[in-house]
């Protein structure tokens, strides 16, 4: 079992079981709230050298070793390899809503100009596996991830060109 559905398994049972222990049932909640878990695409894909994906600043952020733990991204909870596998325990653990990130530096690793195939093919098959499990689709187009070419180039969000 990987370490992500170890989590999604624990989340789950936490849930239920906090649930149960303060007496909250479905019912308690208004028929149009929605229950949802949600990645941040660098936290989650993984795969930072792979299919024309190219460096964010997080990636030369921890590769600096910069992160107390000295981890990095590289692998991550390896989701661009098995999201299929997480899409069928988010359904399975009755989650009604699935958030998720867009890495700029996989769909347009240039930072700007042309959209990278595989990259595009990745999103696509993941909005692909909620909608075959019915899951409602949130997307997040930044999630703190700027290609590191366009913090070279501009400096990051603090130039008005990023924008």
């Amino acid at each position: 079992m990987g370490a992500t559905a170890f989590l999604y398994i624990l989340l789950s049972l936490w849930v239920q079981g906090a649930a149960a222990i303060l007496g909250f049932t479905r019912s308690d909640f208004p028929q149009d709230f929605v229950f949802g878990s949600g990645t941040s695409a660098y936290q989650y894909e993984g795969a930072v050298a792979e299919d024309g994906r190219r460096p964010s600043y997080w990636d030369t952020f921890t590769h600096a070793g910069k992160m107390p733990d000295q981890s990095i991204g590289d692998v991550t909870a390896d989701g661009y390899h098995k999201y299929k596998e997480d899409i069928k325990l988010i359904s399975e653990t009755g989650l009604e809503a699935y958030r998720f990130s867009i890495s700029w530096s996989r769909l347009i690793p240039n930072g700007r100009g042309a959209v990278n195939p595989k990259g595009l093919q990745f999103y696509n098959n993941i909005i692909d596996e909620l909608v075959k499990h019915g899951i409602q689709i949130h997307i997040t187009l930044h999630h703190l991830d700027l290609p590191q070419i366009l913090e070279d180039e501009y400096g990051g969000w603090l130039s008005p060109r990023i924008m």
